[in-house]
C-alpha cells in the first residue's frame, strides 16, 4: 500500500530544507533585534587593556555569529584583534 506519492514526499524534503536553510541565515530585523544579537559589552570599551579588548571581540563575535557582518569583516577583526592582544602582551 502506497500511503504518500513520490511527488508529494519531495515537495515535502523542499519545504523542510528551505526552513531550515531559513532559519539558519535570518538576520536581525530590529534594533532590539541587533542589541540581543551583539550583545552590551561594547559600550565603555577603549581597547586599553585585555578587558576592553574582550569587550570588543565579544561584540564582534555576536555581529559574525548573525550575519551582522560579512565573513570578510569578521575574518579583518579577527587578525586586528590578535595583533592588538600581542601589543598588549608587550606592555
Amino acid at each position: 500500500m502506497k500511503l504518500v506519492s513520490k511527488g508529494v514526499r519531495l515537495a515535502c524534503l523542499a519545504v523542510i530544507v528551505s526552513t531550515l536553510a531559513a532559519c539558519g541565515t535570518s538576520e536581525p530585523a530590529s534594533a532590539p533585534g541587533l542589541r540581543l544579537a551583539i550583545g552590551n559589552s561594547l559600550p565603555g570599551a577603549k581597547g586599553l587593556g585585555v578587558a576592553d579588548q574582550d569587550r570588543i571581540d565579544d561584540t564582534v563575535a555576536g555581529g559574525c555569529v548573525t550575519g551582522v557582518y560579512t565573513s570578510l569583516e569578521c575574518e579583518r577583526h579577527t587578525k586586528a584583534s590578535a595583533e592588538r592582544r600581542a601589543e598588549l602582551a608587550q606592555r
